[in-house]
């Protein structure tokens, strides 16, 4: 008997599978400018952002309300620190004895930044025209909503109620006046209105309040 004393055949180890390789990727030229651009947006939105924050200078405001002829007076005056604005010309507070002891141009209110086209020399009443108070009911007036300050109305003159029933065919006389100042009377639906009427019509308007026989008309001319 014959015997294969031979080892079996061992199979090839089989041959390492080529892992390729990546090249590394590389940032396109648009890549690179869009990174460049930021960076010098937000160095510019910085700069401008604290260049704006140092730029605040202290300024004139209103304090307290003060009407349309009144003095200004320094308890009336605040002084706020706010960035300067394109168009704005606020007073600057250093500048707070050219302001003092002049007269509101219009009614200022608390918080409204001062500026010279609202005081002016010139006092009100204006030469020729005199300042007058008259009370009236909310059924002789608009709504004072309706009503501000500066504004042009007429005063109506109430004519005096006859016995004859005959209908009165004469217009009522009629007074030019502009609103100075408005506020709520001490009675519940009255308004305390300062108006100003020319010189010569003062004593009438006066002797009219006393009499309770004005109407208060607003005029849109």
């Amino acid at each position: 008997m014959t015997v294969n004393t031979s080892a079996p055949a061992r199979a090839l180890p089989a041959a390492p599978i080529p892992v390729p390789r990546t090249a590394p990727r590389r940032r396109s030229v648009a890549q690179g400018a869009l990174a460049v651009l930021l960076i010098i947006v937000g160095a510019l939105t910085a700069g401008y952002v604290a260049q704006r924050i140092g730029g605040t200078h202290d300024y004139l405001a209103m304090a307290r309300p003060v009407g349309k002829g009144a003095q200004i007076k320094h308890d009336d005056l605040v002084v706020v620190r706010v960035n300067q604005a394109v168009g704005l010309r606020p007073i600057p507070a250093a500048n707070a004895a050219q302001v003092i002891g002049k007269r509101a141009v219009m009614a200022l209110v608390p918080g409204t930044l001062l500026t010279l086209d609202q005081v002016t020399e010139t006092p009100v009443p204006a030469p020729g025209h005199q300042l007058i108070g008259i009370a009236l009911g909310e059924d002789k007036m608009p709504s004072a909503s309706r009503l501000a300050v500066g504004a042009q109305v007429l005063l109506v003159v109430v004519p005096v109620r006859s016995n004859t029933d005959g209908p009165d065919l004469v217009p009522p006389r009629t007074i030019t006046a502009t609103i100075v100042q408005l506020a709520a009377g001490s009675r519940s639906g009255q308004w305390v209105i300062n108006v100003e009427v020319a010189t010569v019509d003062a004593p009438t308007v006066a002797a009219l309040a006393a009499g309770d026989r004005i109407v208060l008309v607003l005029d849109g001319s």
